[in-house]
């Protein structure tokens, strides 16, 4: 049953729960460059950025305001199923939440041309900065270089409700800090044409991930990671996976997989750092968002990768 009811709010998510917002960005703001892992002696689970709390519970959201320039590690937790996956968004200047809230709605919807056209509106619309999927038992965090000007958290569940769960973040003062050293990178990239994950380094139980989008423009990459249980394999796997609809709709079929906390969608050419609860053993991690060219489940096309956690 507990698996059935991940199956329904992940058909949720993709059929259109999924929701940014936005609000004005400072003129002359630079681009964020991708996090850097700090120097290797790092110790091990030891965050080197500053830490915000975020927390979730069934009847809302706790986020700071404020924050200073610099590597900054967000450190989310809830009390609530399926509430509380919070992400990070900074719009370009001048664009209202509203127009990239609707881009990114027509993004995540299951009708291809709506998903083709919500890609280009995003695009001139703003940032996706990740965040992370949390659960009560399954606590995460995320590590993002800011700089001056205006962000906002927000939960993905909620913000489309006539409640959202939204705070504003304004970044000022001195730049300070290191990104979390990493003990593995996992990068979302095309592959002779096919979208692929590629994962370097070993992904270590307790130890942060780099997670990078090098898809081409408009192409958005989330990175959701789920245990194996003992004896699913492979083709266990892609026979679930080609019950799912070219554009997102989920089978009857509940699949074989379990909770899956993971680093929600970045745009292109954006990296976060994420340390996720993951157990040691075989893992694989998705990409639930659909191409921005055709509309079609990255899933369906095969960028989905099995690793294993030391």
């Amino acid at each position: 049953m507990h698996k059935r009811l991940l199956r329904r709010v992940w058909a949720g998510v993709l059929g259109g729960v999924l929701l940014a917002v936005s609000q004005t960005a400072p003129a002359a703001a630079a681009p964020e460059r991708l996090p850097v892992p700090a120097r290797a002696g790092a110790q091990h689970g030891t965050l080197d950025s500053r830490v915000l709390e975020i927390h979730s519970t069934a009847d809302g959201m706790s986020a700071p305001s404020t924050a200073t320039p610099g590597p900054t590690t967000f450190r989310t937790t809830t009390t609530q199923d399926f509430t509380g996956w919070v992400g990070l968004a900074r719009p370009h200047e001048g664009v209202p939440w509203e127009e990239l809230r609707a881009a990114i709605g027509k993004v995540i919807s299951t009708d291809p041309e709506a998903i083709i056209s919500g890609s280009r509106e995003l695009e001139e619309a703003g940032t996706l900065l990740g965040g992370t999927v949390v659960y009560p038992d399954l606590p995460a965090s995320f590590t993002q270089i800011l700089r001056p000007g205006t962000y906002f958290l927000f939960d993905y569940h909620h913000v489309n409700s006539p409640e959202p769960r939204v705070r504003r973040l304004v970044v000022s003062g001195a730049f300070s800090g290191r990104v979390p050293s990493a003990s593995a990178t996992l990068t979302a990239t095309m592959d002779g044409g096919e979208p692929r994950f590629t994962v370097s380094g070993t992904v270590r139980a307790g130890r942060p991930v780099l997670f990078r989008n090098h898809m081409p423009a408009r192409q958005l990459a989330e990175a959701v990671v789920f245990p194996l249980e003992e004896g699913v394999t492979e083709e266990d796997l892609v026979a679930w996976f080609d019950q799912f609809g070219d554009h997102g709709r989920f089978p009857d079929d509940p699949g074989p997989l379990g909770n899956g906390p993971g680093a929600l969608p970045l745009s292109p050419g954006r990296s976060q750092v994420v340390e996720l609860p993951l157990e040691p053993g075989p893992h694989v991690v998705i990409n639930w968002f659909k191409d921005a060219d055709d509309g079609v489940m990255f899933l369906k096309k095969g960028q989905y990768e099995i690793f294993e956690v030391r």
